[in-house]
């Protein structure tokens, strides 16, 4: 089963929304596989094992983090320019992962890694914010990381 709180990520992205290589990507990180939380080092390997993957594909990518909407729980991962959804989901299945996002024009899906079913989520420009100046990592917790933070 499929943690619920997939559907409430938010998520900041590292380009603006004009930068986007493509109408269609997936959101996929490498980070605590299977729901099962992981030291930073190791989520930072598997980070990288996954860029790497995605360079060799010749995919473009690029850094989105997905977060709780406080930012206490926060998973950094790609933007990954891949041909298909059944695509992203299969590099998801590799990383361990339960799900990954998929995005179509401004359109958001969660989809399963198990069995491929998706879910609408609405609006990804609703919950993203773009262009955040962000380290290569986290996003800083405190008022300045605050969801009502017009200046992202």
């Amino acid at each position: 089963m499929m943690n619920p709180a997939y559907r409430t990520a938010r998520f900041h992205c590292a380009i603006l929304e004009s930068e986007i290589p493509a109408a269609g990507f997936a959101i996929v990180t490498a980070c605590n596989p299977g729901d099962r939380l992981q030291p930073e080092g190791a989520n930072r390997q598997a980070d990288d094992g996954l860029a790497a993957e995605l360079d060799r594909r010749g995919w473009q990518r690029f850094r989105v983090i997905g977060a709780s909407p406080d930012l206490r729980h926060q998973e950094p991962g790609w933007g990954a320019v891949t041909r298909s959804m059944a695509e992203a989901v299969a590099l998801g299945r590799r990383w361990g992962q339960r799900a990954v996002f998929w995005v179509e024009g401004d359109a958001l899906w969660l989809v399963d890694c198990l069995d491929g079913t998706s879910e609408d989520l609405g609006s990804w420009s609703s919950r993203t914010r773009f262009g955040r100046v962000m380290g290569s990592w986290t996003l800083p917790l405190g008022p300045q990381a605050s969801e009502d933070d017009p200046h992202p």
